[in-house]
């Protein structure tokens, strides 16, 4: 879609040269102000030579203002001059990602990753779109690619995540574990350390995964459910009582925390209340 030029109504006083015009748009750019930034690089467009740099900010600019379709064309057109940048690229496949447009968007992110100059971001995005799709060996080569450019904690855990839904524990609490190592205060990585945790059978550790995950983010509130469920097999019952009481809060037509809490009740002897919860369970699974 093209800008109405009689939009263009850049700051300042006076006539201003398209560098001037360009520095000033990404002042703007950085400050948040996104539309009057676009305002001052189509301006700075206008007066001088189109230079792929300057488009390039254009596009960004338009992607963070949610104008994804602009911003392909302004990434186009900067690719026109400069069709083996990788970060341009990179930026094209999120605007074509961002309509729908998935399978020109996977074009662009390889295209990205030619002659070994990927980007981390267009491996991710390669990687995360390959894992919507259920292609899980694309994916783990993605990630892995992600991971050796730039071995962060978000690059563990996507890689995790795909381990985790094919089933693979282990090798997903590996993943999960490299995560907290490179950062301790990563919440979501404890809280899937956690989980591998639990579905291999290690309740106790599993434990002070969700209570450490718990501590550095409450907004996780599936913790107290998966933490009371540890605790019971751990004949915990007192304290999985608490914890799934908890969850209730969160949770109050959850069926199967409902019946958590039942065996929960029935091994501290809480028959009277242990049934209230089965009947809790059986109801939530018939409106279910």
């Amino acid at each position: 879609m093209e800008t109405p030029r009689q939009d263009i109504t850049p700051s300042g006083t006076g006539p201003q040269t398209s560098a001037e015009l360009f520095e000033e748009g990404r002042s703007l750019e950085k400050a948040g102000r996104f539309a009057e930034a676009c305002r001052a690089y189509l301006a700075g467009l206008d007066r001088g030579p189109r230079d792929h740099r300057w488009l390039y900010r254009l596009g960004c600019a338009f992607l963070k203002q949610g104008r994804a379709g602009e911003a392909e064309t302004a990434f186009l057109e900067a690719l026109d001059q400069d069709p083996a940048n990788s970060t341009y690229l990179t930026n094209l496949g999120v605007a074509l990602d961002r309509q729908g447009r998935r399978e020109e968007a996977i074009r662009a992110y390889k295209k990205s990753n030619l002659d070994g100059r990927g980007t981390a971001v267009a491996n991710h995005n390669l990687g995360a779109i390959y894992a919507e799709q259920g292609r899980r060996t694309e994916a783990i080569r993605a990630f892995e690619a992600a991971i050796a450019l730039d071995p962060d904690a978000e690059g563990y855990l996507n890689l995790g995540l795909v381990h985790y839904a094919h089933e693979e524990y282990g090798e997903a609490l590996s993943c999960f574990r490299q995560c907290v190592e490179r950062d301790a205060s990563f919440a979501r990585g404890h809280y899937y350390c956690g989980l591998c945790l639990m579905k291999s059978g290690n309740y106790r550790e599993a434990c002070r995964s969700f209570d450490r995950a718990w501590e550095l983010d409450a907004r996780l509130v599936r913790i107290p459910f998966h933490l009371g469920t540890c605790q019971h097999k751990l004949e915990r019952f007192a304290e999985a009582k608490h914890s799934l009481e908890r969850a209730l809060e969160f949770f109050p037509e959850d069926g199967r925390l409902h019946y958590q809490l039942a065996l929960t009740c029935d091994a501290l002897g809480m028959h009277q209340e242990a049934r209230l919860h089965y009947g809790q369970s059986r109801d939530a699974g018939r409106d279910g």
